[in-house]
């Protein structure tokens, strides 16, 4: 049994690492395969946190080499999105309790170990992340997938006016900036995704097939349909977004020092 706990935290964006790294004392910095890591101690826990880059083979790669490298107890995925669920406004939370790619036969993928189409962050992970929004007082607002199913009465809760709100969702990982409101309206409507970015699916699937315990939080900076190059306009809110979903895995990664997850497999 190891001593110390480690939990790694992976990025895509310095945006995204820099409130984490801002918690570590005596951060030190490595640099391996292009990807730069910083790492310390943080409540007596060795915190690892990557900026791993944008897309998918760099989230995959960022993953393994935090798995091989630096043996976490667990990963966490953190940092921001672009909002396909209408009733998410900017700063409100995505958990991934699934994760699908886009542009993919995903059948195909399934064929090969861990022989899966879609992820889902690890139970206890998305327990403690839900339990913490909830403390904080964020309102709870159904998923795509929950209205759906039809499952939105059973929210006892939903006057959200006022309040940050979450959804326990569906995350989709695409390997392009999609604009397109037909493309757009189509992963609302067959994977019922709450949020579109780039890199969690990939997470997820490399810390599946590792069988370490993961989990991917997102903030949405944006709504999905803007073009990239209108985030210039709006860097306060992308910041204030990876902050947003940065302070939420904070507080899991305190549940997780502190022992009250047992993340045992």
């Amino acid at each position: 049994m190891k001593d110390t706990i480690t939990v790694a935290v992976q990025c895509a964006l310095a945006k995204e690492t820099k409130p984490f790294l801002e918690r570590i004392e005596n951060v030190s910095h490595e640099r391996h395969g292009g990807i730069d890591v910083g790492m310390g101690m943080y409540r007596g826990a060795r915190l690892v946190v990557a900026e791993g880059g944008m897309g998918s083979v760099n989230a995959g790669a960022a993953s393994q080499m935090l798995i091989d490298r630096y043996e976490p107890d667990c990963l966490i995925f953190s940092g921001i999105a672009g909002g396909l669920n209408p009733a998410l406004r900017i700063g409100d939370i995505v958990v991934g309790n699934q994760l699908h790619y886009l542009e993919t036969n995903t059948p195909i993928i399934a064929e090969c170990a861990p022989w899966k189409e879609s992820f889902a962050s690890s139970d206890v992970l998305r327990d403690a992340v839900l339990g913490v929004l909830h403390q904080h007082g964020w309102a709870r607002i159904p998923s795509l997938r929950e209205l759906k199913a039809g499952l939105h009465t059973s929210f006892k809760d939903l006057s959200s006016e006022g309040k940050r709100r979450f959804v326990c969702g569906t995350i989709a990982t695409s390997n392009q900036f999609n604009t397109d409101p037909a493309v757009l309206e189509n992963i609302r409507t067959m994977i019922y995704a709450d949020c579109e970015e780039m890199e969690g699916t990939a997470t997820a699937h490399i810390c599946t097939k590792n069988n370490v315990p993961f989990l991917v939080i997102r903030a949405i900076s944006n709504q999905c349909g803007e073009s990239y190059e209108s985030l210039d306009n709006h860097q306060n809110d992308l910041v204030d977004a990876a902050r947003a979903a940065a302070s939420i895995a904070l507080d899991v990664i305190d549940m997780v020092v502190e022992g009250r997850i047992g993340l045992g497999q």
